[in-house]
């Protein structure tokens, strides 16, 4: 298969969660003879680096600012991927819910990967809060999947949402 893995910082992991997932998650799938791609941030990765474990990096530029660095990213991620007729686009964050639905108007099935209940984190204001509650409905059924590696965060959108 032709996958896609967006929506993180890149690869190599350096910085969080998602990251250290998307990374594992692509290594352990190439190793299973699938060609996977992972996006990362311009300011995170180097565009000099084109594979890393025999993951396709694909380095893209980004507004480096709080509120808007992972959905412009996300969104040239997504436009990007819709071009290269991938199997399936592996979305991580629930802040980039908003555009599972463009890859999936290109027939590309698209699998959300939620972590956390980002709007209770006391880094975001007002808007950002809204913002994450939005997204966290909208990962519901925007995607053809949601999935979590956490059972809490499962039941919380199970009990909140109905989620399945």
């Amino acid at each position: 298969m032709k996958i896609a893995i967006l929506g993180t910082r890149g690869i190599p992991a350096s910085y969080g969660g998602f990251e250290t997932f998307a990374e594992e998650c692509a290594a352990g799938l190439v190793r299973r003879g699938h060609e996977v791609t992972v996006y990362g941030r311009s300011h995170y990765v180097s565009k000099k680096m084109t594979r890393y474990r025999g993951i396709k990096l694909v380095v893209l530029p980004t507004w480096k600012w709080k509120y808007a660095d992972t959905l412009v990213h996300s969104l040239f991620s997504v436009l990007h991927a819709i071009r290269q007729h991938y199997d399936v686009c592996l979305i991580c964050n629930s802040a980039n819910s908003i555009f599972a639905w463009l890859p999936r108007m290109f027939g590309i099935p698209v699998v959300l990967n939620v972590d956390g209940i980002e709007r209770m984190r006391q880094k975001w204001n007002l808007l950002g809060k809204a913002y994450y509650r939005l997204c966290e409905r909208l990962s519901t059924w925007l995607p053809d999947v949601m999935v979590t590696d956490a059972r809490v965060i499962e039941k919380y959108y199970r009990d909140r949402y109905g989620a399945a």
